[in-house]
């Protein structure tokens, strides 16, 4: 595939993120599910070494997620809380 082509369907990739995370009921109340289930938002504590690649797997996909979304640590919060639900801020 050619580099330009390349760039154009990644671009259509981020932006059905975008559209699916941020612009849609259903995406917010996964990406909200993703970081509860994933625990990005609490401390490991004592964990076998199995526990902790698998919760940082979670993590790691959620911080893409977001990355992707280019979302700051206040909108992170306000959708982890479910206190933006109705709003689109970012798009």
């Amino acid at each position: 595939m050619a580099q330009p082509e390349q760039h154009k369907v990644q671009a259509a990739l981020m932006q059905s993120y975008r559209e699916i995370f941020l612009h849609t009921p259903q995406g917010q109340d996964i990406l909200k599910d993703l970081m509860k289930v994933s625990g990005i938002y609490t401390i490991t504590g004592i964990r076998t070494s199995d526990e902790i690649q698998h919760l940082e797997g979670g993590r790691d996909m959620v911080r893409r997620i977001i990355s992707i979304l280019a979302l700051d640590e206040e909108q992170i919060t306000k959708l982890a809380l479910g206190m933006n639900e109705g709003k689109e801020e970012n798009g």
